[in-house]
């Protein structure tokens, strides 16, 4: 590791006040570390080049855009068939997250659709059909959701 990637403090608090809100003003993050908008926004930059920050999100209220339905997908797959199910499954528009997972489930999905009818549609016509699909299990969450816990 060189010296420009190493990271430290300042980069640390930088780092904790974009998560608590990825919009605070640069002459904000400025003011709290003690250095000049422009230090910050060059330090931000260098922890997007290293890779530290991978990328700015929203933090979207699902239910206010329609998609009120969140489901948790557990998948198992015949281990020869990971790799096939893992391609089918990032071409799903309804999945907002996939993992592939070590242990007794392959895959673990975040699944949002608009109502339970959808649901039933997407399992049906659309996961049920994966070729070495051994077991899927459901898990539906509950509002209001938590999703920095």
């Amino acid at each position: 590791m060189e010296e420009n990637d190493v990271i430290d403090k300042k980069d640390i608090r930088i780092i904790e006040i974009l998560s608590a809100n990825a919009r605070s003003p640069l002459r904000d993050i400025a003011r709290e570390v003690d250095l000049s908008p422009s230090s910050v926004r060059n330090r931000m930059q260098r922890l997007l080049d290293l890779g530290v920050v991978k990328k700015y999100t929203l933090d979207v209220d699902h239910r206010l855009t329609g998609l009120g339905i969140e489901v948790i997908v557990l998948l198992t797959v015949k281990p020869k068939a990971a790799e096939d199910v893992e391609q089918k499954l990032r071409e799903l528009g309804e999945i907002s997250h996939l993992a592939r997972t070590a242990g007794n489930v392959s895959f673990v999905c975040t699944v949002r659709v608009h109502s339970m009818d959808d649901f039933t549609t997407f399992m049906k016509e659309k996961l049920e059909h994966f070729d070495g699909l051994e077991r899927i299990d459901t898990l539906f969450v509950l509002p209001p959701q938590t999703e920095n816990v």
